[in-house]
């Protein structure tokens, strides 16, 4: 499995690509970002808050697919083969799965 890196998530990590070695068939996303805070333990507070959840902030894609929109999200099993491309979090002008599920101003009325 390979993680890349992009922006200041490559910063974070000091490196571009990153092999997952340690990773078994029944590796999920979460398993796999708890890989990456063991052995980049400065990038868990761009990934996580303290209620363990993923952060909706960071754009972080499996195979160039939001994992957001699977069924089991962050939990979605990985495979030897798949790619995780993870990128900046979003700071201002946010547009992620989140934010569209919202209801409008509108709607809420």
């Amino acid at each position: 499995m390979q993680v890349r890196f992009y922006a200041n998530m490559q910063t974070i990590t000091g490196q571009e690509v990153f092999e997952v070695a340690d990773a078994d068939g029944d590796t999920t996303l979460r398993d796999l970002l708890n890989i990456l805070i063991k052995h980049f333990p400065t990038i868990e507070p761009y990934l996580f808050n303290p209620a363990n959840d993923l952060l909706p902030d960071v754009p972080i894609f499996v195979n160039g697919r939001n994992p957001r929109l699977e069924k089991l999200g962050v939990d979605m099993p990985l495979g030897a083969d798949d790619v995780v491309s993870m990128f900046s979090p979003i700071s201002s002008g946010k547009m992620n799965v989140e934010v569209m599920r919202e209801p409008t101003f509108s709607e809420r009325s």
